[in-house]
């Protein structure tokens, strides 16, 4: 108890000593923060983000709920403000301002920080424009194969389709010989109607639809046979 006593004195005056300190901040100083977790930061004393069209009061920190530091010109590379609340503080002290040649030195890390940061940005947006590129290709090549694929099923589907339509076509030649039957029957048969006289069996199955572009077919495909024959030979 007789501890504590003696102690109410020196924590009064840091107390009292602190107060000084807040009273003489202003904008632009230099600071060193103790937070009450121990940690600690340090920078420049520096308005809230506003509105830049409106006038900047001066800030009575003595006052103030919470201080915003500009960390830039401490920590190159960590750019923009904090703002802290004072309840978070346990120490506030005032540092020694830069001097020109410091600030100038910090000045250029910063701006080669920015532009190495703008040069890897740059590099790594022309990586994933390459990488999607080429994805893009990839895709597309896996599309023609695809499409190759299914043209080429098709062409063997409708070939063996032609194959078979034309071997049926051949039967239906011979039992429909073409110089027994042609486009002259669909005539006969015709006036056979208007005479009214019997059609025969096999005149109404060659004039059949499926039956005449199966057998015109054959007569195609036979012809373009004797035609390459006759051109073999000379």
């Amino acid at each position: 108890m007789k501890y504590s006593l003696l102690l109410l004195p020196f924590l009064a005056t840091l107390a009292s000593a602190q107060d000084d300190v807040w009273k003489t901040l202003a904008k632009g100083d230099r600071v060193s923060i103790t937070f009450r977790s121990g940690n600690m930061i340090s920078g420049q004393l520096a308005a809230k983000p506003a509105d830049p069209r409106l006038p900047q009061e001066a800030v009575d920190y003595s006052q103030a709920s919470e201080i915003t530091l500009d960390v830039s010109l401490e920590y190159p590379g960590l750019n923009g403000t904090l703002s802290i609340p004072r309840k978070e503080v346990k120490e506030i002290r005032k540092l020694q301002n830069l001097d020109a040649a410091t600030m100038k030195r910090i000045q250029e890390e910063v701006a080669r920080i920015k532009q190495q940061a703008a040069a890897d940005e740059s590099a790594r947006r022309a990586a994933e424009a390459a990488k999607d590129q080429a994805a893009k290709q990839s895709r597309e090549a896996a599309d023609k194969i695809d499409k190759d694929l299914a043209e080429a099923k098709n062409k063997g589907a409708n070939a063996a389709k032609d194959f078979e339509d034309i071997q049926k076509g051949l039967e239906l030649l011979k039992k429909f010989p073409p110089g027994q039957f042609g486009p002259e029957t669909a005539k006969a048969v015709a006036d056979k109607a208007l005479l009214k006289q019997p059609v025969t069996p096999a005149e109404r199955e060659f004039l059949d639809p499926e039956v005449q572009k199966l057998w015109n077919k054959a007569l195609d495909y036979q012809k373009s046979q004797e035609k390459e024959k006759k051109g073999d030979g000379k």
